[in-house]
């Protein structure tokens, strides 16, 4: 084995580690979110060092991807459940729709397609909160709304009433919190968008958000959703302590990326819907592609008590 093999060999293991059980940082936290491709990439660097027969550096390609694999395995062999005809089911649905885009109808559109019972959009401003409300209160004649310039208003649209609904802000940004009076029960719901890891601050503060949120919903009873964007993929470090600690579910059971949409191959799953154990997940998706930068995602459940 010559030098360049035995190093390259060394650099790919313990890249891919780095990867698996990344340091409390911000860049590592950002690298670890593209964990899929990073295994894809392994697996051809593989294919190309064995035309050079270069066979510790094509082990340890595979080695590392394997490594590297194992965060987003279980995806492979999605388990939702088949219901009995007749079941009570409903939908939810959440949308950043991309504060700077103008096509309001398109996404609206999409929205109304996925026939949910409850729905919920981030990025919302004073012209995306009047397009929401022309096109959207017919169906859905309940909502609450936060309208920011920046990046963080948010809107929940309902069609069925909310209680109790309040404006909370675990760090710097807002989340809305409500309890949706479903005919089966009262579902309490909070959706938030948290800031995104750009810098060793704002890592700290999006990790402390969710946090808090998570230790918020641990207090609370009964059927339970947390929706948003929460700009981080389901297996970073953060969102394994987040539904440990906030005793929730992943609705998500394949990998289904939700930004960006203007590179497929770079897509990864920030857009989130995790729910209590007393509601069961029979379905997750994305929809079709808006003018947003982000896709849309619905979930469907099916009450258990």
């Amino acid at each position: 084995m010559s030098k360049l093999e035995r190093y390259a060999s060394i650099i790919f293991l313990v890249f891919a580690l780095l990867i698996r059980f990344p340091f409390d940082y911000f860049l590592f936290d950002i690298a670890q979110s593209f964990a899929v491709q990073i295994a894809l990439l392994y697996l051809i660097a593989a294919l190309l060092v064995a035309f050079w027969k270069k066979w510790w550096w094509v082990a340890s390609s595979i080695t590392s991807s394997l490594i590297v694999a194992t965060l987003f395995i279980h995806w492979l062999w999605p388990n939702y459940p088949n219901v009995a005809k007749g079941t009570t089911t409903f939908k939810v649905a959440h949308f950043n729709v991309w504060k700077k885009t103008t096509q309001h109808q398109e996404v609206i559109r999409v929205a109304k397609n996925t026939q949910a019972d409850v729905i919920s959009f981030e990025e919302i401003n004073g012209r995306w909160w009047e397009a929401l409300l022309e096109g959207l209160q017919e169906p859905y004649p309940y909502w609450h709304v936060i309208t920011r310039e920046d990046n963080f208003g948010l809107a929940v649209f309902s069609k069925y009433p909310l209680k109790s609904t309040e404006v909370r802000h675990f760090s710097d940004v807002p989340s809305i919190t409500t309890t949706l009076e479903m005919p089966f029960g009262e579902v309490y719901w909070i959706s938030s968008h948290v800031l995104p890891p750009k810098s060793t601050e704002w890592y700290h503060k999006r990790n402390k958000d969710l946090n808090s949120i998570a230790t918020y919903m641990a207090t609370q009873k009964g059927y339970k959703l947390a929706v948003g964007d929460y700009n981080t993929v389901s297996w970073a470090p953060v969102i394994r302590k987040f539904k440990k600690t906030a005793n929730l579910k992943d609705a998500r059971r394949t990998f289904s990326p939700s930004w960006p949409t203007y590179n497929r191959f770079l897509g990864v799953p920030i857009d989130h819907i995790f729910h209590s154990p007393s509601l069961q997940c029979i379905g997750f998706k994305t929809t079709e592609k808006t003018a947003s930068d982000h896709w849309g995602i619905v979930a469907t459940f099916v009450p258990l008590n």
